[in-house]
């Protein structure tokens, strides 16, 4: 894995390992490491010590193959269809929530009713984009 997708992985797992950091004694050792992160230094050495590295590797979401297609198209088109008592002046967004210092791959779809993610290695909202 390549460190920004591993960064990425960090960072939405991040409130749980500071819990079995502070937990085995860890907690400074691991506050150096995203210390090190934000700098924009290399942390995969620092990640192999603490034994994380394997962790996040678990962690990580895994992609279908390249030759994997996407559900099919529904009948007629599969475009988009207004709903009952909606005008048409409302618009759908596209994109995805993103790190705000673009550290990392992290990529989050966004959700009706869901709290704006937060990038746990920054400190920041992710940005939308």
């Amino acid at each position: 894995m390549e460190t920004a997708e591993l960064l990425g992985v960090l960072c939405r797992a991040l409130p749980e390992l500071r819990t079995v950091a502070e937990e085995t004694g860890d907690g400074t050792a691991l506050e150096e490491l995203l210390a090190a992160a934000r700098r924009g230094e290399p942390v995969i050495d620092r990640l192999r010590q603490l034994g994380l590295l394997e962790l996040l590797d678990t962690w990580a979401p895994r992609r279908p193959p390249a030759d994997v297609r996407g559900p099919a198209s529904p009948p007629g088109g599969g475009g988009l269809v207004a709903l009952p008592g909606v005008d048409g002046s409302g618009h759908v967004a596209h994109g995805r929530y993103r790190c705000p210092a673009r550290t990392c791959r992290r990529a989050e779809l966004p959700r009706p009713g869901d709290d704006l993610p937060m990038c746990a290695l920054h400190g920041r909202p992710l940005r939308f984009g």
